[in-house]
């Protein structure tokens, strides 16, 4: 980059009418961004189902930074692309570049984040819940939080970004001119941390789940036998393909998406200052913008689950006022939701009182008188060392859970909710 970034309005070649396409543009991408992560937020603090889930935790944290994005990096910064001038003074300048490098960091730490509670669910399933509790998904905020701030407030407070030769020229002192730029050694350090390293953990991470995935997703073929195959006309090998192409799908969105969005702007953050900011300034600017939609993007990519779309729903639609709260709104089934909400409500019958049968203390048994006439399991009693419904078996049997099947649905299904794993085999 260089001084002629100055240039008002107008100078660069832009008309009105392009000024005005481009701040609709940037602002839409802006508010889109606000009322995306605000829905997250809110779906997690007033669902209880997604409440429960350490996972969503992370969801949270990354949908905080990217909130902290979108209300204090991108409106201040379409300003400043708009009329090519900062109107809001030298000190707010420092001020907007901590927050800029502190918000991005914060956001791209936690996607880093997101990705190890992803890859100990699906490759260590039995000692996830264990390992991945309340303190330790705090811990793993907090340290991200934390490497976010030393690594953006502290040096921007202390000027310890600022290069040397364009100081000299008034870089940094100009009230109306507010561009990041930094030194060689501080490009190269801040990206490592804030890019590299965390990119470098999700790639080999999501790599991981998707061998992984793939292992588990033939095991459960092979557990089939030859009769189940041939009694389901081939269609369990079917299924586990679809199974291999959506998880693959899935991760594939993840992993592009993001390098799509930071991988240009920390390339070029690297080459600028060891060229002596010799880029021109517009596909910085385009790469700076690039960055900035990973926080438009991200809920909705890591908020795609049958219980966020839900809750969503539930948020948007305020079906508060249709006498549904939505922090009772099981989610994860979408058609139980509805028919649910189609149904009267009845008012639960007080329980029966019992009543007891036979001559003798050994022989008596309790009775319920129930209103519908059907006993529940745990109503059913013994006459004469008899049951009611013959001989017992269980009604509340559940199928033993594969541990493979049910991670591998967790990673197609909900990429982000690993306590939506209750799923049967």
């Amino acid at each position: 980059m260089d001084m002629n970034d100055t240039a008002p309005a107008g100078e660069g070649g832009r008309t009105v009418a392009e000024n005005v396409l481009m701040g609709i543009t940037l602002y839409a991408i802006t508010v889109c961004s606000i009322v995306g992560n605000i829905l997250v937020i809110v779906a997690v603090l007033t669902v209880r189902r997604l409440r429960s889930s350490i996972t969503n935790y992370f969801i949270v944290s990354l949908a905080c930074a990217d909130l902290m994005v979108s209300m204090l990096v991108m409106p201040f910064a379409a300003v400043f692309e708009i009329t090519d001038s900062w109107p809001f003074g030298l000190a707010f300048c420092d001020a907007f570049q901590a927050f800029d490098i502190l918000s991005a960091t914060a956001s791209i730490l936690n996607l880093c984040v997101i990705s190890l509670d992803r890859f100990m669910a699906i490759t260590s399933p039995f000692t996830y819940y264990s390992r991945m509790n309340s303190r330790t998904a705090f811990a793993l905020i907090a340290t991200a939080w934390i490497v976010s701030f030393l690594i953006s407030v502290l040096p921007v407070t202390l000027d310890l970004h600022e290069d040397e030769d364009l100081k000299a020229i008034g870089w940094y002192s100009d009230p109306y001119f507010c561009v990041l730029s930094m030194n060689s050694t501080y490009a190269l350090i801040s990206s490592l941390i804030s890019f590299y390293i965390p990119a470098a953990i999700i790639l080999f991470t999501y790599a991981r789940i998707y061998v992984v995935a793939r292992r588990q997703a033939r095991q459960i073929a092979a557990y089939d036998t030859t009769a189940n195959r041939v009694k389901n006309g081939g269609r369990t090998n079917q299924k586990t393909m679809a199974r291999e192409r959506k998880a693959a799908k899935t991760l594939a969105i993840i992993v592009g998406v993001f390098i799509l969005c930071w991988l240009p702007f920390f390339v070029v953050n690297i080459i600028d200052p060891y060229c002596g900011h010799c880029l021109p300034p517009l596909p910085v600017k385009i790469f700076v913008w690039l960055g900035y939609i990973n926080s438009f993007l991200n809920p909705l990519i890591y908020a795609q689950n049958k219980t966020f779309k839900s809750a969503f729903k539930s948020v948007l639609c305020c079906y508060q006022c249709r006498g549904i709260n939505p922090r009772d709104v099981d989610t994860s089934d979408e058609e139980r939701t509805a028919v649910s909400r189609a149904a009267p409500r009845v008012q639960p019958s007080p329980k029966p009182e019992p009543k007891t049968t036979g001559s003798a203390q050994g022989n008596t048994s309790k009775v319920y008188v129930v209103p519908n006439g059907a006993l529940t399991a745990h109503e059913t009693a013994s006459v004469s060392g008899k049951t009611l419904n013959g001989p017992h078996t269980p009604t509340d049997n559940k199928t033993s859970e594969d541990p493979n099947s049910t991670e591998l649905q967790n990673l197609e299904e909900k990429t982000t909710d690993i306590n939506d794993n209750d799923t049967q085999t």
